[in-house]
């Protein structure tokens, strides 16, 4: 089998793996490869193969690595109840700190909410923090 073929495999076995992991590392290797099969059509000296390989992989890795970092950004996002912090709710169930008893509507959900202090019926609260399944709100001042 001819080296230009094996490089050419390898690259094509590599950008598969690229597909199935999506790493974004092994595409780069990959590149390197192919650049190598490219190499051995124009010449027959069988390091020169390898040391495309090598610098291009590192360099393609080296490069723009820290350049798809930078497009992708730091984006995260809110799940789950992290993202009723800061919400205002309506108070369905009077919340009484010494019963410990409180149901609150946010959104279109129900919940059992906390607070310091006694908050009536039909009132509306700010969410504060959450403890497990209970929302600790304090009423929203207006």
């Amino acid at each position: 089998m001819s080296p230009w073929l094996i490089w050419l495999i390898a690259g094509i076995a590599l950008l598969i793996a690229e597909l199935l992991t999506m790493s974004f590392f092994l595409l780069w290797i990959a590149c390197g490869a192919l650049l190598a099969a490219l190499a051995t059509l124009f010449t027959t000296a069988g390091w020169v193969p390898w040391m495309v390989f090598c610098v291009a992989s590192v360099v393609l890795l080296l490069v723009t690595r820290p350049l798809a970092r930078s497009l992708h950004g730091s984006v995260t996002v809110q799940s789950n109840v992290d993202r009723l912090l800061g919400l205002e709710a309506i108070v369905l169930e009077t919340i009484d700190h010494k019963q410990n008893t409180g149901l609150v509507r946010i959104e279109s959900d129900q919940w059992r909410a906390r607070s310091s202090q006694v908050i009536e019926k039909e009132q509306h609260v700010i969410v504060t923090a959450v403890e497990g399944a209970t929302l600790i709100v304090e009423p929203l001042a207006r």
